[in-house]
């Protein structure tokens, strides 16, 4: 199993990146101003990368599980 050190060391997207910062440095008990501060994002941001972390590991902050998730019936008129 990946971990949070060898995500953020392998380079990934930049918006991953600021995602794994932000959960390591909530890690090493930097308060969520202080992470907003430093990577310039919304407290939001930073509880919603914690949280998404806590229930799926890496994967949930790899780009391809971020936001909602649209569904298409391909049936209409009815």
């Amino acid at each position: 199993m990946e971990t949070l050190e060898q995500f953020i060391q392998s380079n990934p997207n930049p918006r991953e990146l600021k995602r794994a910062l932000a959960v390591h440095m909530s890690q090493q008990n930097d308060t969520y101003r202080e992470i907003r501060d430093v990577l310039q994002v919304s407290i939001g941001f930073v509880s919603a990368c914690c949280q998404r972390y806590q229930e799926q590991g890496i994967e949930g902050l790899k780009l391809n599980y971020w936001g909602t998730q649209v569904t298409m019936s391909g049936k209409s008129g009815q």
